[in-house]
């Protein structure tokens, strides 16, 4: 149960950062080096993240400002400084990454929007 345990909380980690970055999952797949297939897998526990999976999206997500710590043995902290924000935010609001039925919405309610 435990291997479970920290599977699931791997996979909710890397979901959840993932999301505070604002990248969704076939752009982190490029910035890892994977297919989005892979990145799909593991979020929805089908497969388990390699060590070393774990590690390079630890450091892309702190390099995005996303802190993830998956050492504390029960919470899941996960701390976003404000550049992090800024840059979800930028890349949230971006309509060039939108499909074509969804160009409108919430982003379009973002201060400096150009909508």
């Amino acid at each position: 149960m435990e291997n479970a345990l920290d599977n699931g909380k791997i996979a909710v980690g890397l979901r959840t950062a993932r999301a505070a970055a604002g990248w969704n999952q076939q752009e982190f797949a490029d910035l890892m080096g994977v297919a989005k297939s892979t990145v799909a897998r593991i979020e929805t526990l089908e497969m388990a993240a390699r060590g070393d999976f774990i590690i390079k999206a630890i450091r892309l997500f702190r390099d995005a400002g996303v802190d993830m710590d998956l050492s504390d043995p029960e919470d899941l902290p996960i701390r976003i400084s404000g550049a992090g924000i800024s840059s979800a935010i930028s890349s949230l609001s971006d309509q060039t990454k939108r499909r074509s039925d969804r160009k409108s919405g919430i982003a379009s309610l973002l201060p400096d929007n150009d909508n």
